[in-house]
């Protein structure tokens, strides 16, 4: 029995029932155990818990990714009020498995659906499109007031295919008793389109239609806004989507930096599968200390 929606590519629950519980329709979805929701190598990746049954007694937990064995998942953790809140976490190998998240006594208290890390680049040299979000589409089942504890930062299987285009608005007048208008008010938008890869997995597409309402959406680090519901069939494999950019007082784009938001979690320690200390620089790459 399904207690909320959950519009995440990437969920976690505390019992394996929850996510084989095909009662619940984002369960049934094509994105499961035979093909692993898709997850880009070498970045920070950020996914956010619900404010349901996420207590905690200890902040001293780990991230594994299980397959035929446990994968250690480099990662920080978001603790408020003796709740669980946030995992971030970043992967320079090509995984496939389920997230657990453990006490160091090895109790698993969070499982997550199927994922696998992989280099989207496809045959033209496009990468999937990050996605940078604040989750305020339900503002009682998540952390708010708190240190960027509102961001989702991920990416979604997603091209951008070059295709662009301006959307203008023009109210023209006439002055001087001339035939020919001059135009009065003039309104330009910026549009891009992007092809979403859904494979039937309604997850992708409502995740997107349910963000897209937050003031704070960046697509590959530009703020945008959609400027029309995605265009998909109910079981379509594919939906596309156009955004327009917004601008600043200065008449360029909103850009996002992503360090502030990660700054707390770069401030952490990451533990490597060997157990030394690691830290992540500017470039999202693990730097070994000792």
């Amino acid at each position: 029995m399904q207690r909320f929606w959950y519009h995440s590519p990437v969920r976690f629950y505390q019992t394996q029932e929850e996510l084989s519980d095909m009662t619940n329709p984002q369960n049934t979805q094509f994105f499961g155990v035979k093909d692993s929701y898709p997850l880009e190598l070498g970045v920070f990746h950020r996914f956010l818990i619900p404010n349901y049954q996420n207590d905690v007694d200890t902040t001293e937990l780990e991230l594994f990714l299980v397959n035929s064995k446990d994968n250690y998942i480099p990662c920080e953790f978001g603790f408020s009020n003796g709740k669980i809140f946030r995992v971030t976490f970043i992967s320079s190998d090509q995984l496939n498995g389920q997230f657990q998240i453990r006490k160091k006594t090895g109790e698993t208290i969070f499982y997550s659906n199927c994922v696998k890390f992989i280099d989207s680049t496809d045959s033209k040299g496009r990468k999937y499109i990050r996605i940078a979000t604040k989750h305020l589409y339900n503002k009682n089942l998540f952390a708010y007031g708190e240190s960027n504890f509102e961001w989702m930062v991920t990416n979604l299987p997603a091209y951008c295919l070059g295709q662009f285009s301006v959307d203008s608005e023009v109210s023209n007048i006439r002055t001087g008793g001339h035939n020919s208008p001059t135009p009065k008010d003039t309104y330009i938008d910026e549009v891009v389109s992007y092809e979403f890869i859904g494979k039937g997995d309604s997850n992708i597409l409502s995740f997107i239609q349910t963000h897209i309402s937050n003031k704070e959406f960046y697509i590959d680090g530009t703020k945008r806004t959609a400027t029309e519901k995605v265009d998909a069939d109910e079981f379509a494999m594919i939906g596309k989507m156009k955004f327009a950019n917004q601008k600043d007082k200065d008449g360029l784009n909103i850009i996002l930096n992503e360090d502030e938001i990660f700054d707390d979690a770069v401030k952490y320690v990451l533990a490597n599968e060997q157990k030394t200390i690691a830290y992540i620089d500017n470039t999202n790459a693990l730097i070994e200390t000792k």
